[in-house]
Order: structure tokens, then sequence, then C-alpha cells
């Protein structure tokens, strides 16, 4: 049987055959049909996208100094191959100049390299088209001039004074601060403590000296009186600024566990503080009628090595502990009720340090009856106020902060500084003593 249509014919065909009624001689074969030619689909082109910004960079605060110097301006942008070009303007541009090498999504601007002010934008190239974003703003955030206005205002506190405290690292041969800066910037009530010596160099040892930059050595003591205290006290006290104290914490029997005791020659807390009080009065212009903070600093130090019997030691300087400051106090307090001398006394630690708790209890709680609190929290240590007042352990308060150890005054002669506040009373002593 024979179809009209292709398709029928050869499925009967194919039917016959194997059924066996229909032999497949050549005359009677018919060609099958080629099957009906395609043509391969056309490739298209691939789709593109309009160039467009989705999200604007906005304007953004960094610091200058500490921690936080810079920011990141970002951009979010859609289309096709898309390339980016940043630009900036600083306050006495006229125009816009391309940043060199800031062709991506977003931009770190550090405040050490752009002056405040400075605004930033991004250009954004793709296939279908360019498009400029809108123009964001760069705040550089300075050391304050009015911190204790700043405290007063930010945690609702009265009769803040401004200081800073200096040692001979502000008195090197080319570095030399100048008194009459810090004045202007601390004000007619200002205040400033000085290091009067340090314990942290051990017996015998060599350094350089930080006001002639030439080499020195200990001697006998673990004792290294400030070379610029003298000096210093004397300018403090004609510039009729407040004036301070404070002792660098250092080597002593309890801490070398040498044998022999090689780095500390079985120097004590008791010996200290009556070193101490020497130079208060020979150098540091103490008188019967002053009321100067008198401070230990409570830190730990670097690491030394030192020979004895053809053996070598190494130790590093830890923290005095509650124990060993505690003499400290009773040793000073007595020594300046002997002489008639007023007792301000104090110690000087980060404030981590004076909130540290064991067994239940503030490690620092037999020492806050015996001195005020002097404490250090920098926050991001910008040369401003940080956000937070600091943790004070077992005293009901702090009396002076360290708040931040990058301050910088415009003449002085130096760089970073180390910038206190400090309470109304705290150059008066405690009624307790």
């Amino acid at each position: 049987m024979v179809s009209g249509k292709s398709g029928v014919w050869t499925v009967l065909v194919a039917s016959a055959l194997l059924a066996g009624t229909l032999s497949a001689t050549p005359a009677q074969a018919m060609p099958l049909p080629l099957p009906a030619s395609r043509t391969a689909p056309a490739v298209q082109p691939a789709a593109t996208t309009a160039t467009a910004i989705l999200s604007q960079p906005g304007n953004s605060t960094t610091n200058r100094y500490g921690v936080s110097t810079s920011t990141k301006f970002r951009v979010t942008a859609t289309g096709t191959k898309l390339s980016y070009q940043w630009q900036s303007r600083t306050p006495k541009a006229k125009k816009w100049t391309s940043i060199k090498g800031a062709k991506s999504a977003s931009y770190t601007a550090k405040g050490s390299k752009w002056p405040s002010g400075t605004k930033f934008r991004v250009i954004v190239t793709g296939k279908r088209g360019k498009i400029t974003s809108a123009a964001a703003t760069l705040t550089v955030r300075f050391p304050s001039k009015t911190p204790a206005a700043d405290a007063q205002k930010a945690f609702g506190l009265t009769g803040l004074r401004q200081g800073v405290d200096l040692s001979a690292y502000q008195w090197a041969p080319k570095k030399k601060v100048k008194l009459a800066a810090v004045k202007s910037w601390a004000g007619s009530k200002g205040f400033v403590v000085l290091r009067a010596a340090s314990g942290a160099k051990p017996i015998n040892q060599s350094y350089v000296n930080a006001c002639s930059g030439k080499k020195a050595k200990t001697g006998s003591k673990p004792v290294d009186k400030d070379c610029a205290y003298a000096t210093l006290a004397d300018q403090v006290t004609s510039a009729k600024l407040g004036l301070g104290h404070y002792w660098f914490n250092g080597w002593i029997d309890t801490i070398d566990t040498t044998p022999g005791n090689v780095f500390s020659a079985g120097y004590t807390p008791t010996a200290t503080a009556n070193q101490f009080f020497a130079w208060l009065v020979k150098d540091g212009n103490l008188t019967k009628t002053d009321t100067d903070p008198i401070v230990l600093d409570v830190e730990k130090g670097r690491a030394w090595t030192a020979s004895a019997s053809g053996k070598k030691y190494k130790l590093s300087l830890r923290a005095w502990n509650a124990a060993e400051v505690s003499e400290f106090l009773v040793a000073i307090k007595a020594k300046l009720a002997a002489g008639g001398y007023p007792a301000n006394l104090y110690v000087y630690m980060g404030a981590n340090a004076a909130n540290v708790i064991e067994a239940g209890e503030y490690v620092w709680a037999p020492v806050a009856p015996l001195a005020r609190l002097w404490v250090a929290s920098w926050g991001k240590d910008n040369g401003r106020i940080p956000d937070s007042q600091p943790l004070t352990g077992p005293w009901a308060e702090w009396s002076i902060w360290q708040y931040s150890s990058n301050l910088r005054i415009s003449g002085s002669g130096v760089d970073a500084l180390d910038a206190d506040i400090a309470k109304a009373d705290a150059w008066t002593p405690r009624a307790d003593g």
C-alpha cells in the first residue's frame, strides 16, 4: 500500500518487509526522504545594562592621630564592564583632581594625607554610559584645644583643668618642649606632672641619656633621676603652672629572682620612697606649703640582661604589686610627714589594671585608702576626650585622667604629648591623708 504522504508510506513498507509480504528489490525500492534541512539560530549579542549608581558615597569622619586614622568611601553601581576613577577636591582647590590608582568601587582616605573638608567623588564608566557620583566630605578630627571643657560638657563635671605630663623624652637635644606654648594651651589653671626618676633600669646598665644623646650608665642602685627634672621643675614653677611629680616603679628585691640580686642589688620600695623624697625637695622645688601630687607610676618595664659569676640572666620588670605599692606609699607618707610636708599621694595605672579582680576582690583594694588615682584611658588615642569615663576599680572616682598620648600643641617644639585633665580638688590632699 502506498500513501501519498511519505511518512505513512515509509511505515507501511517497513511493516510489509517485516511480515514477508513485500520483497525489497531494487525495482521496488523507493528512496527514503531526506530530513528537512535546518538553519542554526543566529548568535544574539549579550544584553547590556545602562550605567547607574545605586548607592552614593556618604560623608565620613576619621582621626589625624591614634587609632581609626582612615575611612572608606564606597559606591554601588550597575552596568556592563564598569570602571571607576575617584577624584578629590581639597578645601582650597578650585577643580577636581583624579586620584592616582583609585580605580575600584571604594577609596580609603587617610587622615594623615587629606585635610579636613576634602570632598571625594567617583566617575563610573560602563558600556552604556558614564555617570559621576555625588560628592562626599571627609572630616578629620584633630586633638582638642579644650579637653577640660569637652569633658565637663560630656559628663556633667565642673571645675576641671587641663595639663600634660613630661619627662626627659621631651628634652632631647634637638626637641625641647617650650613651656610657654604648653601654658598657652593649658590656661592659667593648667598643670604639668614631671617624671622625677625611674627605677626601670637595673644596676650597672649602659643606656643613652635622653637629654644629651650620649652614653651613660646606672650605678650601684637601680635608680635613674630624670635628666630634665630639675630644669623643667624650675620652668613650670616660673610659669606658675600646677606641678606634680612621679616615679616609675622599678627593680626591687621582691622582683629580682636572680642569685645575689644582680638586677636590684636588694633595693626596696622603702629605699625608693626615701630617694624620691630627697629629689623632690632638692630638684622638684617642693616646699612645705605645696600640695603637689606625688605619684608612683605602676607599670611593667622591659627585659634586661645581666651577668654574674660567668652566668647570664635575662629578666623582665613587672609592675609592682599591691603589697609593694603599699610599702612605698606608707614610707613616702612618713618621710613627708617627718619633714613637715603635705602628703597628696597618688598611684598611676591604666584603667584595665585598676579594674582587675581576683578571688572576687579588686587587687588594688588595699592601695585605694592610701592614695588617689591618676588613671590612663585613651579611647581612640586621638588627642580628644574619649566617649566614656575610665574604669576606676576600688577607687570611687578618678582624680587625674590621662586621656591621650597623642596631644599636639602648636609651637611646643615637640611632637606627641601625654594629655591629662584633673578634678578641681586634685591638688588638695585628702582629709584622711
